[in-house]
């Protein structure tokens, strides 16, 4: 005797429906409980953005040159110890709280007398003060 095997055409099919709605109200809930931070970058001003800057004048400063023979000339006025420069940049800071102050070194001069008008000058509260270097004469 022969069985006659009985083959059904609709195999097994899984219905994904349940699990496509699972998954959608699972990234709904996440998209809603997530917490978006604003994260701090740096802020490019390109020189097209700053059409405002080409008016403004530049800040006061007060140029303290340090000369060969280690003394400092103030604005290319009068000359001053090394160590007697806090009170003139305390000065200066008074008249003009924007201001900024330039130390501009001799190529002769003593290294360790610049430092110390730079610090003279941080201490007598000047906001900015840089440092060049003079150009030899020729």
């Amino acid at each position: 005797m022969r069985r006659r095997a009985t083959h059904q055409d609709g195999g097994a099919e899984v219905n994904i429906t349940p699990l496509l709605d699972i998954v959608f109200i699972l990234l709904i809930f996440f998209i809603v409980t997530a917490t978006f931070l604003r994260e701090k970058g740096i802020d490019v001003r390109t020189p097209e953005s700053d059409e405002q800057d080409e008016q403004t004048t530049p800040p006061p400063a007060l140029v303290l040159a340090v000369q060969d023979d280690g003394f400092v000339r103030i604005n290319n006025v009068r000359i001053i110890d090394p160590g007697s420069v806090k009170p003139v940049v305390q000065e200066f800071v008074a008249r003009e709280p924007n201001g900024v102050v330039l130390v501009s070194a001799a190529p002769e001069s003593e290294s360790g007398i610049a430092v110390q008008v730079m610090d003279q000058a941080q201490d007598g509260g000047a906001r900015a003060v840089s440092l060049a270097l003079q150009q030899e004469q020729q």
